[in-house]
C-alpha cells in the first residue's frame, strides 16, 4: 500500500512485557473461540434450511400435514414471520462477524506491540490474514460477497427466498386485504424484497468506521472508470490523524497557517460542502495561457481544499487527470460528511506536499526551518509554506508570491523575501 503521510513516532510500544503476553493469550484464545462458535452456527443453520427446504418438497408430508392448510389460508403472514426471522438471524451472524474481526484486530495490535512482525514474511504467512499480518486495518469486517464470512448471508437469503417461493403454491399473485381493500401482489416483488433487505442489513452493518454506502459507490463508480484507489481507507485516515496528533505532542502551533490556507486555496472552506463546481470551471479556463493573461487567473485545478485532501490521501497521481477529478470531486462529498471542518483542515496540513518528497507540516517544517518543536509558524512561514503546496520543481514564482501575497492581509514583504532568500541559498529552492 502506497503510504503519503509519516506516522512520526512509534505507536506500538510498550515496557509491559509480561501483561501484553498474557492480554495476547487471551485475546488468541477468545478469537479462536469466536471463529470455532461462528463455523458452529453456520453449520447449524446450513442444516436447518436442509431439514426445513426437505420437508417443504417433500409432497406426502405436505398434503399429509397442517402445513397444506396452514399455507393456504396464512401465505403472506407466514413469510412475513419467515422475512423478519431471517433478519434478525442474520443480524446477530453479523454481530458475531464484527467481534470476530474486533478482536482479531486486537491480537495484531498486541502482536506488534510485543515485536512480533510476520507481515514481512508474508510469502509464508499472508499479511492479510490475522496469522500472518501486522497491520490491523488489514482485518476487515467485510472481504467480499463469495468469501467465508458471507455464507450465512447466502444460507439465509437462498432458504427464505425458496420457502417463500413454496409457500405461495406456484400463484402468480398474492392476495390478502388491508382495511376490507384487497391487494394484488405479484409474487416476483418478494423475492426483490428479501435479497436487497438481506443485502442492506449484512452489507451496511458490516461497514468500518468511516464505510458508508456513498464510499461504497464510489469505489465501484471509479472501478468501472478504471481510476485507481489507494487500498484500506480506514489505515491511511488513521496513519493521516497519527500525523496531526503528532503535531500536537511537538507543541507546533500553526494557527496563522490554517487563516493563510484558508485564503488563499479555498476562501469558502468553511461554507461549502467540499466541491465548488465554478472553481472547477475557473481552474480548467486557467490551462489557456490566454486566459489567464486576459483574465488575470492563475493557472490551477479548481480543486477545494476538500478536494486536494482526498487527492493527497486515496489517489494515485499517475493516472489521467479527468478521471482523477471525478474521484476527487466523490471523494470530497465524502470527506464533507465525516469530518468536521477543523478536521479536515488538520488532516489536509499534515498529509498535503509541501515539496518534492515533503509530505505533511512536521516534515516541512523540519525541513524548511530547522525545527518542528515548540515552535509558532510565523505569518510569513504559514505564506510560505501555503505557496509551497504540491510544489514538484522546487522553483520560485515571483509573480505567483506577490499575487498570492496580495490576499493575505497584514503580512511583512520584506521578511517573506528574506524566507524565500534563505532557501535558495542553502540550495532547497531554486529560481
Amino acid at each position: 500500500m502506497e503510504t503519503k503521510a509519516d506516522q512520526f513516532y512509534p505507536t506500538y510500544k510498550s515496557s509491559e512485557r509480561d501483561i501484553l503476553l498474557i492480554e495476547f493469550e487471551e485475546a488468541q484464545k477468545i478469537a479462536n473461540g469466536q471463529l470455532k462458535v461462528y463455523a458452529q452456527v453456520t453449520n447449524i443453520l446450513l442444516a436447518i434450511a436442509t431439514f426445513t427446504l426437505t420437508f417443504f418438497f417433500d409432497e406426502n408430508f405436505i398434503n399429509n400435514s397442517g402445513v397444506k392448510l396452514f399455507l393456504t389460508f396464512h401465505k403472506v403472514f407466514f413469510a412475513i414471520i419467515l422475512f423478519f426471522f431471517g433478519a434478525i438471524l442474520l443480524r446477530y451472524f453479523v454481530d458475531l462477524q464484527k467481534q470476530i474481526t474486533l478482536n482479531a484486530r486486537k491480537v495484531v495490535t498486541l502482536r506488534t506491540l510485543l515485536g512480533l512482525d510476520y507481515g514481512h514474511i508474508h510469502l509464508t504467512l499472508p499479511n492479510w490474514r490475522v496469522e500472518g499480518a501486522n497491520n490491523p486495518f488489514a482485518i476487515k469486517y467485510f472481504y467480499s460477497w463469495f468469501s467465508f464470512q458471507s455464507m450465512p448471508f447466502w444460507l439465509l437469503s437462498i432458504s427464505i427466498n425458496t420457502i417463500w417461493y413454496l409457500s405461495i403454491l406456484n400463484s402468480k399473485e398474492i392476495l390478502f386485504s388491508i382495511l376490507d381493500t384487497e391487494y394484488l401482489i405479484p409474487w416476483e416483488i418478494g423475492y426483490v424484497i428479501i435479497t436487497l433487505t438481506y443485502i442492506v442489513i449484512f452489507r451496511t452493518s458490516l461497514y468500518d468506521r468511516h464505510e458508508t454506502f456513498f464510499l461504497t459507490f464510489t469505489k465501484n463508480f471509479c472501478a468501472i472508470l478504471r481510476i485507481k484507489l489507494l487500498e484500506n481507507f480506514e489505515y491511511i485516515l488513521y496513519r493521516a490523524k497519527l500525523s496531526y496528533l503528532e503535531a500536537d505532542r511537538l507543541n507546533l502551533k500553526y494557527n496563522f497557517l490554517k487563516d493563510t490556507i484558508v485564503k488563499i486555496e479555498d476562501e469558502n472552506f468553511h461554507s461549502n460542502n467540499g466541491v465548488v463546481f465554478k472553481s472547477i470551471a475557473r481552474g480548467i479556463l486557467s490551462q489557456s495561457k490566454s486566459l489567464r493573461i486576459r483574465y488575470g487567473f492563475i493557472q490551477s485545478g479548481g480543486s477545494t481544499i476538500t478536494m486536494q485532501l482526498a487527492r493527497s490521501l486515496f489517489i494515485p497521481a499517475t493516472q489521467n487527470k479527468f478521471k482523477r477529478k471525478i474521484a476527487e470531486i466523490l471523494l470530497s462529498i465524502w470527506l464533507n460528511h465525516q469530518f468536521t471542518k477543523d478536521e479536515i483542515l488538520k488532516l489536509y496540513i499534515v498529509s498535503v506536499r509541501y515539496e518534492k518528497g515533503i509530505y505533511g507540516l512536521a516534515r516541512a517544517s523540519r525541513y524548511f526551518f530547522g525545527n518542528n518543536r515548540d515552535k509558532t509558524l510565523t505569518l510569513e512561514e504559514s505564506f510560505f509554506l501555503t505557496e509551497r503546496l504540491s510544489n514538484i520543481n522546487s522553483k520560485v514564482n515571483w509573480s505567483r508570491i506577490e499575487h498570492l501575497a496580495n490576499k493575505v492581509s497584514n503580512i511583512n514583504y520584506d521578511e517573506l523575501l528574506n524566507i524565500y532568500q534563505k532557501q535558495i541559498d542553502e540550495h532547497r529552492l531554486k529560481i
